[in-house]
């Protein structure tokens, strides 16, 4: 069975999908703060999905604003929550009436009944089913959930995703064109208006039978032009503790900007927790001297980010197909590609051979010698070398040793991180 939560701005409709699932969508108090649908399991059951949509006000002029309307064929039943305080009841009524049309069972949900008095003279005909419930005081969940499990039938296409991919930028670079681009279907809300995107939004495409889940994530602003209790605040917080999760980052960057201060920002996070990255410049179509641009970013990204010699660029516009099958191929080939793991024998006859061809300035009068190396995590590749002096390490010696590896092992579009150590333990 699959529900969607639809009802106006603001009336706890994420507070419940939150409770329901296991997911973690922002609220907020601010209205409108969920501005894409997200869909989960509803914990414990085997054939129940909710669908979690923005707050809209649906009537015959404005239908447009439901932005589901590619889930809406798989929807059973809509679930309609009502804010019992705050709400109009005229605006719920004539939105309701409009949900008829498209003749699907609904229930209702009137949230913030904190005594459960079931009161409401809210109109209670015409509804599969009505529950109060109150999300702050956790009541009334009991009953609905009741609901769910003897409802619970059905059948549920779970394919295995098999490459996970997030994109980051600053809010405009195209973020949301380009993941609507590599689905083939407006599965995001796109808007000329920066911050259209305040949540992570998560949608999955297959290419070439390989699954692949793709995170549109939530624009980031510049630290002074936004504060601590803001949606922005919590979206960019989200939306950076998923550069670990998933297997790729992809940096959106928008042509006309270039690269800012912000973007500098941005990229070195990444570089340095991400287990993958590529940088994509967007709306290239609107730079006249294409060659020129692209050969003075590239020069730029190698003087500027050294330790990323080996991370791939690229240069598209997101709207346009050629491009946008070319990064598809691109991912699809990464995909295909397992986490770099180096033998230990390998690695030491490489530190060997790199060494003795370009010895480590001495040190205090002494040789410095390289014991043992051994790598430590794959992704990002990490390798930890035992050495004498290892807390005096030169930065140019340890940069020399990082390029070496990248060319020696053919390692791309991944940080490679040296670790010195004393210890005995290679683990330690």
């Amino acid at each position: 069975m699959k529900y969607l939560l639809i009802g106006q701005p603001n009336a706890g409709k994420s507070s419940i999908y939150n409770k329901l699932t296991s997911a973690e969508n922002i609220i907020h108090r601010v209205e409108g703060t969920t501005r894409d649908w997200h869909s989960s399991k509803i914990k414990g059951l085997n054939y129940s999905i909710i669908y979690d949509s923005p707050g809209v006000i649906i009537n015959d002029n404005k239908s447009s604003k439901i932005h589901f309307s590619n889930i809406l064929p798989d929807v059973d039943i809509f679930l309609y929550v009502v804010d019992l305080k705050g709400r109009n009841d005229a605006i719920d009524r004539e939105s309701i009436n409009q949900l008829r049309k498209f003749n699907k069972k609904i229930i209702l949900l009137i949230n913030k009944d904190d005594n459960l008095d079931e009161n409401s003279n809210f109109l209670k005909s015409g509804f599969e089913k009505i529950f109060f419930m109150s999300c702050s005081h956790n009541h009334g969940f009991d009953k609905l959930y009741e609901y769910f499990e003897n409802n619970d039938h059905g059948t549920i296409s779970e394919d295995r995703i098999d490459y996970s991919i997030a994109i980051y930028g600053k809010p405009n670079a195209g973020k949301s064109t380009l993941a609507n681009s590599l689905l083939g279907f407006e599965r995001i809300v796109t808007s000329n208006h920066a911050g259209t995107t305040s949540d992570a939004v998560e949608a999955t495409y297959k290419f070439k039978n390989t699954n692949f889940k793709l995170i549109d994530t939530a624009g980031i602003f510049k630290k002074n032009k936004i504060d601590d209790k803001s949606i922005n605040f919590v979206a960019i917080r989200k939306s950076l503790n998923l550069k670990e999760q998933i297997d790729l980052s992809l940096v959106l960057i928008d042509s006309i900007d270039g690269f800012d201060t912000q973007i500098k920002k941005i990229l070195k996070i990444l570089i340095n927790q991400s287990k993958n990255i590529i940088i994509v410049f967007n709306k290239i179509d609107k730079i006249h001297t294409k060659n020129k641009f692209s050969r003075e970013m590239l020069l730029f990204i190698k003087e500027t980010f050294s330790q990323i010699k080996n991370i791939s660029t690229l240069f598209i516009s997101a709207k346009n197909k050629n491009d946008v099958l070319k990064l598809k191929k691109i991912i699809y080939e990464k995909s295909k590609v397992e986490n770099k793991t180096i033998s230990t024998s390998k690695l030491n006859a490489f530190l060997k051979k790199s060494s003795l061809e370009y010895p480590h300035p001495l040190i205090n009068g002494k040789s410095v010698k390289f014991k043992y190396a051994v790598q430590i995590s794959n992704s990002p590749l990490s390798i930890k070398i035992f050495s004498n002096f290892s807390k005096q390490i030169k930065n140019s010696y340890k940069n020399y040793l990082i390029n070496k590896i990248i060319e020696t092992f053919d390692i791309k579009d991944s940080k490679v991180n040296l670790f010195f150590s004393a210890s005995k333990n290679p683990f330690n």
